[in-house]
């Protein structure tokens, strides 16, 4: 029995030897990568035939890949410039999948671009640039929706722009100095990450491009309808794309390709290139062996010993939290029984609390954790068990790190055995929905100053989770209930326990179960489950809707009209020739009546059938600023 562990400690460390040494074997290249590498070195007419394992030689850069269980190199990027080519680009360089750089600027490299280059679906840059490439451009380039550069100046290529329908992720264009002819594209005001544009000494376009296209300037802030954000063809030939205030910081420019490497290496060099790459290699395999064997401890102590709860507080604002004792009521198990009950959400009960130290006053929601070792745990628990602690960890993680005037932020997390604390600013003047209810009830009043105030709030805090933070926030719950005014009736974005972080390169989140509120969500999103900023911005249409209205989207009165909705009541009422009709009688006689009509305005447009057709965040907030109250 002693001689147990010992056997088995054997047979793990062989196994983790076995792999090592298949691992590392040196992978090679993928054979249709080096037939194509073949063909495209003998149209551009290079002399030097590559080798069996041309990576790593002059201008040509491979990754390792996993292919059918196997490591092979592919081919990521090809960086030929200023070689003073004079071939032309082989429809072969479609077979490289896995290209994500093609920079040949600066050759004489001549006829038309290949169409097959459509087929390199991971091509992040693609500079032609300063070469005598000729005919028109495929319009398939278009699908190349990863690619951020793209420049085909300096060269002699003729026809219309049609290839410029989708880039959403491009940064810099350059078409200067070319034969196109036409007009510049309208989906060209699409490009939303686009920073930088040349089209000059191109004499065949139009003159004057279209409507749609003008500076980012404090002045086109004032004028009637906001415009998308790029700068128009000038006679000074280059024009740029600044950043947009208060928006996300622009994306980083692509790195320049690295030198070409000398075509002829001393043999000490490679000599000693190979002996440090034998030394990285090693001491990452004794890092890997270190890791791995201390995964698998962490692994074996967890099952012996059972999770870990942590329990310790998490302050994330001390200006406000100075020290842990300030909570430190919610350590006893009837910490909350003195205080008040002010609200009870989907995850728990809030209570009103006040700070000893400041006195301060703070709204703690406490969230009930169900067992999760109990005998009695139905297979429904069970769900809204794993659904309730997701929605916790969301919250956390995203309201944590968030600050901003319209956005409620999270002071502290306290997790407990059996609950979690959330610990949040008090805001005293309650919800939107509750305050909408009040005017109905005629206890309280808000005026068109007040609710002008809160519409612009709710744009500027959706404009900053949608472009100002990194990633972006949707939100996916956007409703009176989760707006609250604080005590100079200034809006706060609240329960963020549906919000998704989504990464740069991706559109949308896709969800497995119903998100939202009935009445908010865009009718989009019961088709697909896909929730993109532009159904944030339905819910947002809805909620200007409401505060216009001032009802609700679940009023009865909805429900006795033909439309039976909030959305499709507005639309008809503002296009018929009583528009005032949809506004609040409380708001009526007061002379801003056309200044209304206008947010309504806005809220029809934000809520569009088509999710392409709706403003964006920073659009609706611009809207809502030009309008003089």
């Amino acid at each position: 029995m002693a001689s147990s562990p010992s056997k088995s400690h054997f047979s793990l460390l062989c196994f983790f030897t076995l792999i090592f040494l298949v691992q590392s074997t040196p992978p090679t290249l993928l054979p249709s990568d080096f037939n194509a590498l073949l063909q495209i070195h003998k149209e551009l007419r290079i002399c030097r035939t590559p080798g069996r394992n041309p990576c790593g030689s002059a201008g040509i850069f491979c990754e390792r890949r996993l292919v059918n269980n196997t490591h092979v190199l592919r081919i990521t990027r090809l960086v030929f410039e200023s070689r003073r080519l004079k071939g032309r680009l082989a429809p072969a360089i479609g077979k490289l999948s896995e290209l994500k750089e093609l920079s040949l600027t600066a050759n004489q490299l001549f006829d038309e671009m290949p169409h097959q280059i459509s087929d390199c679906k991971k091509l992040e840059l693609l500079n032609l640039g300063n070469n005598r490439f000729s005919g028109e451009v495929s319009p398939e380039l278009s699908s190349l929706i990863r690619l951020r550069v793209l420049d085909l100046s300096s060269n002699r290529f003729t026809g219309k722009l049609k290839f410029l329908k989708h880039f959403p992720n491009l940064e810099k264009l350059n078409l200067a100095d070319n034969m196109f002819a036409g007009k510049v594209p309208v989906p060209l005001k699409s490009f939303r990450n686009l920073r930088f544009v040349n089209i000059s000494g191109n004499s065949l376009l139009e003159d004057s491009p279209p409507d749609q296209y003008y500076s980012s300037s404090e002045a086109n802030e004032k004028q009637s309808i906001p415009k998308r954000y790029f700068f128009a063809e000038t006679n000074q030939s280059t024009v740029a794309m600044p950043p947009a205030s208060n928006a996300a910081a622009a994306a980083p420019s692509p790195a320049k390709a690295p030198p070409l490497l000398p075509k002829h290496k001393n043999n000490n060099k490679r000599k000693l290139i190979a002996w440090i790459l034998g030394f990285v290699a090693g001491a990452f395999a004794g890092i890997l062996s270190g890791i791995i064997f201390s995964f698998v401890y962490k692994l074996m102590k967890f099952l012996i010993e059972g999770p870990n709860k942590d329990t310790s507080l998490q302050i994330f604002s001390p200006l406000i939290i100075k020290k842990a004792e300030d909570l430190a009521f919610l350590e006893k198990e009837d910490g909350l029984a003195p205080y008040q009950i002010i609200g009870k959400g989907g995850c728990g009960e809030v209570y009103k609390a006040v700070l000893q130290s400041n006195g301060i006053e703070i709204a703690i929601k406490k969230i009930i954790q169900l067992p999760t070792d109990g005998d009695d745990l139905t297979e429904e628990d069970s769900k809204l068990l794993t659904k309730k602690m997701r929605q916790i960890k969301s919250e956390i993680k995203t309201v944590g790190q968030i600050r901003h005037r319209n956005l409620l932020s999270l002071l502290a997390h306290l997790p407990r055995p059996d609950c979690h604390y959330l610990v949040y600013e008090f805001m005293k003047n309650g919800s939107l929905q509750d305050c909408l209810q009040q005017v109905v009830e005629g206890t309280r009043e808000l005026d068109w100053l007040a609710r002008y105030k809160i519409a612009q709030g709710i744009a500027s805090g959706l404009e900053y989770l949608h472009m100002s933070h990194t990633p972006r926030i949707i939100h996916r719950d956007l409703k009176p209930a989760n707006i609250l005014l604080d005590d100079e009736m200034e809006a706060r974005i609240a329960d963020f326990g549906l919000a998704k972080a989504i990464p740069d390169s991706h559109t949308h989140v896709t969800t497995s179960h119903v998100a939202g509120t009935l009445g908010y969500i865009a009718p989009e999103y019961h088709q697909t489950l896909k929730f993109t900023d532009k159904c944030d911005m339905y819910s947002f249409g809805v909620v200007l809707g409401s505060l216009m209205i001032g009802k609700l989207p679940s009023d009865q009165f909805f429900q006795h009209t033909e439309e039976v909705s909030l959305v499709k009541w507005m639309r008809n009422v503002m296009k018929s020739e009583e528009p005032r009709r949809a506004i609040d009688a409380n708001l009526l006689g007061n002379g801003f009546e056309e200044d209304m009509l206008l947010v309504l305005k806005v809220a029809c447009f934000c809520t569009l059938d088509n999710p392409k057709e709706r403003p964006n965040s920073k659009e609706a907030r611009l809207m809502l600023a030009q309008i003089k109250h």
